[in-house]
């Protein structure tokens, strides 16, 4: 049977299609192994899709985020981005799949050990010849590094810009403030060049000169400071640029209504020019000239009052003594004028005048060093004796007041350090003002009550209480001051010299109202040592 040549062509060209299709697809197999190749030696994953976007299986995927076939299929791959990259991932992957476009964008995709890493996505659609879409192939790169070293240039500039926009902001402010000091400051500021001439000037020049700044700038001080500081003037900036400081530097500088003001100059050289702050110290001369002219009068004053304090010392402790020698004199008359005249009363009444003319002689001498630069001797005195003698004094005046003296003081009291005369003088003030408060007093006895006894800090305090009139409660804080008195004649003397003489002696001398009535004074007084 002849063969038909016809039909064994047909059958040869099939064979020969069928083989240049296997050959194609082992081509584009090949072609396909060594894209992926490509891609793993450049650290990449491969994927590929379905011609509508759906996933199918990406086996590399699954190997990095370590999920299931079920999970990354279709839409499912998106669960393993970032939340925050989802939405926008998905947006852009379907809007490249509607026009059939290159795709490219960046996800952070979670893998297996939970981290998250950024990667960058491309795809392509393949074609087939009719053109219409076979599938979807693309890759992933690893850009994490990239990434951080982008974010951490970012972060970088942008602190670098942070910090330019915060130096600007403080040169801005430093100069706003430096200009606003500038303005508002009441010193003198000055720039001088070497010349000496006034490069700029703030305006409290014009506050406290009266100049302007266009009188001042570009002209030298010569013509401002006054003849008789324009050399040490001068002397001041050469030392200046010679690299000295001046710290305190005073001068006069004449105003724009021709008086001159001192000014304190305060300057460092720095760079070949010189940088002073000026203060007006006009004002501050004139008052601490007032003020030494002030003290100079308050040391008359005090020089006045102090001889004023004195002569009313005096005044008032020789008062008493001659106040004595009058009342025994007026008593010598009285004995010499009756009829038969008692002689020896009156030689007693001239010895007591005399004794009176000796104490008042001693009172001066007391007071005198009292006042004085020298010490008065002290010694070792029975107070006991010394308020015997001096109630013997002034007895008549009891006597004469109808007064009461209750004298329980101790004899076998220890001695204390004391000048006779001056202690003798405090006794008699306090007697001679008891005798005072107590002269008006008719409602009741007149009693003045003298005690002595240890004190508890082992001196020994003596106590006067009179029945008299009492101290103002009010007054008891000022009893002691110089010159306050409650009397119409009083000096206001008296208590101040008595506490004066009293802690000269290293004791104390203190009132305070009696019960019912009257005052009380005590006096304390270190005992002399053994």
């Amino acid at each position: 049977m002849a063969r038909n040549p016809k039909s064994k062509v047909s059958r040869s060209g099939e064979d020969d299609l069928a083989g240049r299709s296997k050959c194609a697809d082992a081509a584009l197999a090949q072609s396909e192994a060594r894209f992926r190749a490509l891609v793993r030696a450049l650290s990449s994953l491969v994927w590929t899709t379905a011609a509508d976007g759906q996933i199918i299986d990406m086996p590399e995927w699954r190997a990095l985020t370590g999920i299931t076939v079920e999970e990354i299929r279709g839409w499912g791959w998106l669960n393993s981005l970032h939340p925050d990259d989802r939405d926008r991932t998905g947006v852009v992957w379907q809007a490249a799949v509607d026009a059939r476009s290159y795709y490219e964008t960046e996800y952070r995709i979670r893998r297996r050990d939970g981290q998250y890493v950024w990667y960058q996505s491309r795809g392509v659609p393949v074609l087939e010849n009719d053109g219409s879409i076979r599938e979807w192939v693309g890759c992933l790169i690893d850009i994490e590094d990239r990434k951080r070293a982008t974010q951490q240039q970012a972060e970088a500039e942008k602190a670098l810009r942070d910090l330019n926009e915060t130096l600007e902001q403080r040169v801005e402010a430093e100069a706003r403030e430096r200009a606003r000091i500038w303005n508002v400051s009441q010193d003198l500021l000055v720039v001088i060049d070497k010349e000496g001439k006034y490069l700029n000037v703030n305006p409290a020049w014009t506050a406290a000169l009266g100049w302007s700044e266009a009188d001042l700038v570009g002209n030298t001080s010569e013509w401002l400071v006054h003849p008789s500081d324009r050399e040490k003037t001068q002397a001041e900036l050469a030392r200046l640029f010679e690299g000295h400081r001046t710290l305190r530097f005073e001068n006069r500088l004449r105003h724009n209504d021709g008086t001159y003001r001192t000014l304190s100059w305060t300057a460092v050289p720095d760079r070949g020019l010189i940088y002073a702050v000026v203060r007006d110290v006009t004002e501050l001369k004139n008052a601490e000239e007032q003020l030494r002219a002030s003290r100079r009068e308050l040391a008359a004053v005090n020089r006045r009052t102090t001889m004023g304090q004195m002569t009313a010392s005096i005044a008032h402790e020789i008062g008493q003594p001659l106040a004595a020698i009058m009342i025994h004199a007026e008593s010598g008359l009285r004995w010499l004028i009756n009829e038969e005249p008692d002689l020896d009363k009156v030689r007693a009444i001239l010895r007591a005048i005399g004794d009176d003319g000796y104490r008042a002689s001693e009172v001066i001498a007391s007071t005198r060093s009292m006042f004085g630069k020298g010490r008065s001797e002290m010694s070792a005195v029975s107070v006991t004796a010394i308020l015997g003698n001096v109630l013997a004094l002034v007895n008549e005046e009891f006597e004469r007041h109808q007064i009461s003296v209750k004298n329980e003081t101790l004899h076998e009291l220890p001695q204390v350090m004391a000048e006779r005369v001056q202690l003798q003088q405090v006794f008699l003030n306090l007697f001679m003002n008891a005798i005072d408060a107590m002269s008006s007093v008719t409602d009741r006895a007149r009693v003045l009550a003298i005690k002595s006894r240890l004190d508890v800090s082992d001196g020994v305090l003596i106590t006067l209480e009179d029945s008299g009139t009492g101290i103002d409660a009010s007054h008891m804080d000022r009893i002691f001051d110089p010159f306050f008195t409650t009397k119409s004649d009083g000096m206001g003397m008296g208590l101040s010299i008595c506490r004066s003489i009293i802690e000269s002696h290293g004791g104390q001398l203190s009132a305070k109202p009696g019960h019912p009535h009257g005052s009380v004074f005590q006096i304390v007084l270190p005992t002399a040592p053994p």
